[in-house]
């Protein structure tokens, strides 16, 4: 037998050539109309993304408005970036079917979610998973970010909303800014409310092209083309590729992955503490140098 000469370790995540926000899709809600001009995306329904993760860290900035917004137990306030359509230019896609299963977690007893398994092909009971990599543009400013979509109802309506895009013709040299969003529609009364379709037993608001009669073009650039080339080793990563059978969990904090890789050493209080300090309280910096320690 040809030896494997290998030390276990699995294979590394292919990254972004920039660090980049997620942007995930919410439905609307007709009883919030009185945040109609605050927070048009509550209302509507539209696009958020984090400010900051559980932990505190900042997340990437993006030219969208921030707004306030309260939890659903009605206990915790927290910022979000929100807009119910975003001008959005896309770099590069990935798409997988992956079959999901709800526990909890043995540590910290929270709910998780964990990848069982990975298809590149639709399978019945799998969830499909579309990260788009591109710029969100507001005027002049743009800044990177990742689609994040992972409910067959959105991610049917961006199927449909994206195949209204394609049938624009763009000039030479240029490239589409898409309009994706919902903007409400009007009841029997002629009031605007929010737009709501049924896939299955859920009701969802789906992602409309917004605007294609008026469409913006922008010209490539050399920053793009960078952008793109730096980006296809993240769109073809082998890890996030692989199909059959896997184990991850999903949405896992830098601190849940802090605590569950200190418990595997079985490191002490003081040893934690001790990494933390050295860290200046990061638990993504402490993750990173948690196996570099002489414990």
């Amino acid at each position: 037998m040809k030896p494997i000469f290998s030390d276990g370790s699995a294979v590394a995540y292919a990254e972004l050539p920039v660090k980049s926000n997620y942007l995930r899709w919410t439905r609307g809600n007709a009883q919030l109309r009185n945040s109609i001009d605050s927070d048009p995306a509550v209302f509507y329904g539209g696009w958020r993304a984090s400010v900051t993760t559980k932990d505190g860290t900042s997340m990437p900035e993006l030219p969208l408005p921030i707004v306030e917004r309260v939890s659903e137990d009605g206990k915790h306030i927290y910022k979000s970036y929100a807009s119910n359509v975003i001008e959005f230019l896309p770099i590069q896609h990935r798409t997988r079917f992956e079959l999901r299963e709800k526990s909890k977690d043995a540590i910290t007893g929270r709910d998780i979610v964990t990848i069982k398994a990975v298809s590149k092909e639709k399978i019945q009971g799998y969830t499909p998973v579309r990260q788009v990599f591109g710029l969100v543009f507001n005027g002049a400013n743009d800044a990177p970010v990742i689609l994040y979509i992972d409910k067959w109802n959105t991610f049917i309506s961006f199927e449909r909303a994206g195949q209204s895009w394609n049938k624009i013709s763009v000039p030479e040299n240029h490239a589409l800014v898409r309009r994706y969003g919902s903007i409400g529609e009007k009841n029997s009364d002629g009031v605007i409310v929010p737009k709501f379709e049924t896939y299955g037993e859920a009701r969802y608001t789906p992602i409309d092209a917004i605007n294609t009669d008026n469409p913006l073009f922008v010209n490539v650039l050399q920053r793009h083309i960078d952008l793109f080339n730096a980006s296809l080793e993240w769109k073809n990563c082998q890890r996030w590729n692989a199909v059959g059978q896997t184990n991850e969990v999903i949405g896992e904090t830098d601190k849940q992955k802090f605590i569950k890789r200190a418990n595997e050493l079985n490191l002490s209080n003081v040893d934690i503490e001790q990494l933390l300090a050295e860290n200046n309280n990061s638990y993504a910096s402490a993750l990173e140098a948690i196996d570099d320690n002489p414990f």
